[in-house]
């Protein structure tokens, strides 16, 4: 009996902290130089050299967490409807572990939590919102590509070189192996 009323109450601790921990990084994107376009013709050069169609978005969220429920809707407006693929934590323990190994290699607290993946490939990891994805998901996948690297993106960004192969595998493995949601 009291194994289970220990699993209860850890249970409800686990939820309760994945639903405070909602998070917004509206400002993200607003402070890395890397990130900034000097011009709008440097954003039309950028979302002219990167293939939309060829983005796919893998995201970690909860469906009380009104960041999660804004991405989910911009992403697919954004880059089609079949570009967004999501992993709901609340209730789904298979998400929550791949969530947990996210947690244990980058820190990662909040959500949404969305990977950005490029022709098949990680490319980026964002902890929060991405402000207009339209003109900034190209910009962070061209600089992805010229650093050579996977690009971390939280309180601030940092590059994951391509040359740590087995580290970008493993997230890779984390992103597209979750249990994709409807909510």
């Amino acid at each position: 009996m009291k194994r289970i009323v220990a699993g209860i109450i850890f249970a409800v601790v686990v939820l309760s902290v994945f639903a405070s921990l909602c998070i917004s990084n509206n400002n993200t994107m607003s402070s890395p130089s890397a990130m900034q376009s000097s011009s709008t013709n440097t954003q039309t050069q950028s979302q002219n050299q990167i293939d939309v169609s060829k983005l796919h978005f893998y995201m970690f969220g909860l469906a009380t967490c009104p960041h999660c429920k804004k991405m989910k809707q911009l992403l697919p407006e954004a880059f089609g409807k079949n570009s967004l693929t999501y992993y709901e934590l609340q209730g789904n323990d298979h998400n929550s572990n791949l969530f947990s190994e996210l947690y244990s290699m980058l820190g990662v607290t909040g959500v949404p939590v969305i990977g950005i993946f490029y022709d098949n490939r990680l490319v980026a990891i964002v902890e929060g919102e991405i402000p207009e994805p339209s003109k900034n998901v190209p910009i962070i996948v061209e600089t992805a590509i010229k650093e050579k690297g996977v690009l971390f993106i939280a309180d601030k960004t940092y590059l994951i070189p391509l040359n740590q192969i087995e580290t970008i595998k493993k997230l890779e493995n984390i992103f597209m192996n979750g249990e994709p949601s409807e909510e």
